[in-house]
């Protein structure tokens, strides 16, 4: 019975991108009632928000780099960016796939990095700064490892959220030049393209497309999988008992481990018609793998208990 269980999630373990599936579908979140245009003086239930302290690294670089005694978060926005994307001449791109210390240093240091790192690393040094964050996401296919992550970062003089695609070093202002939130950017998308404009981050560094319309259709594709990434808590997650043994081992293996600590932030997908049959097969996919933890259970216990009983056979026999 185990065997067979195992063998019915051959499927997602035939590529990297199916993996990030079947880890998106363990930790789906109820979006049913959610409010997504909370504020940071009222965070919803199940958020997970951060409530440890900065790493050493990050709270030094924050004070260093003066965040803090900036005028407007919106500053402390663009000195982050400029931080990231212009220490390095030249970005090279790449996952990491290391803690949160050692992402950090190689963005700055060695220009390596992808869109999750670039994430990971603004949001701490956001956090250290004493701003507010929270992580949006969409995907190509159906939910899978094939996507995009970018955050909003609360403005807390003009008490509004700003999306800010980091690793792409833009963000988003509508015809009158407004910066929009996610879901300003998102509904903008889809009813009024043409009133959006790209600004870069920072001027100095490369925008995440050279031919400006290749950015559009990027993000249009990405339009009807969008989801929230219910959680900023990167310093606790790094934190994780274990995490920093299994991280060399397995990138897997240290977020099942996250996971199992209650440290993974769930995933809210977003509706949309035209993805509901990919949500649907997420949950499906969610159901498929509660069934599989919860007989693969009962499988182990009922081969421990008849490991105890051949024992104490053997003891008795003898």
């Amino acid at each position: 019975m185990l065997v067979l269980l195992l063998l019915s999630l051959l499927p997602f373990m035939t590529s990297s991108t199916e993996l990030v599936r079947m880890r998106n579908a363990l930790v789906l979140g109820e979006t049913a009632g959610v409010d997504f245009n909370w504020t940071p003086a009222q965070v919803p239930a199940g958020f997970l928000s951060e409530q440890g302290p900065a790493s050493s690294l990050f709270a030094d670089e924050a004070q260093r780099l003066g965040l803090r005694s900036l005028p407007s978060d919106w500053d402390r926005v663009l000195l982050i960016s400029r931080h990231l994307l212009g220490s390095h001449a030249v970005l090279y791109g790449g996952a990491v796939q290391s803690d949160l210390d050692t992402t950090y240093r190689q963005i700055v240091n060695e220009g390596k990095g992808y869109c999750g790192d670039f994430v990971r690393v603004f949001t701490g040094l956001a956090l250290a700064s004493g701003m507010s964050v929270r992580p949006w996401a969409f995907s190509f296919d159906g939910f899978g490892g094939d996507g995009h992550i970018f955050l909003e970062i609360w403005n807390r003089e003009l008490k509004r959220w700003q999306l800010v695609d980091i690793f792409n070093n833009y963000y988003f202002v509508d015809a009158r030049g407004t910066i929009l939130s996610a879901l300003e950017f998102r509904q903008a998308l889809k009813t009024a393209p043409a009133s959006l404009q790209l600004k870069p981050l920072f001027a100095g560094a490369r925008p995440g497309y050279v031919i400006e319309a290749k950015a559009w259709n990027y993000y249009e594709r990405g339009l009807s999988q969008w989801y929230a990434v219910w959680g900023n808590n990167v310093f606790s997650y790094d934190r994780a008992v274990l995490g920093h043994q299994l991280t060399p081992l397995s990138r897997s293996l240290e977020q099942l481990n996250a996971i199992a600590q209650g440290l993974y932030p769930p995933l809210l997908l977003l509706d949309d018609a035209a993805s509901r049959g990919d949500v649907a097969a997420m949950w499906r996919l969610h159901l498929h793998l509660r069934v599989v933890a919860g007989l693969g259970a009962l499988c182990l216990l009922a081969g421990a208990w008849c490991m105890f009983k051949h024992k104490q056979t053997v003891k008795y026999a003898s």
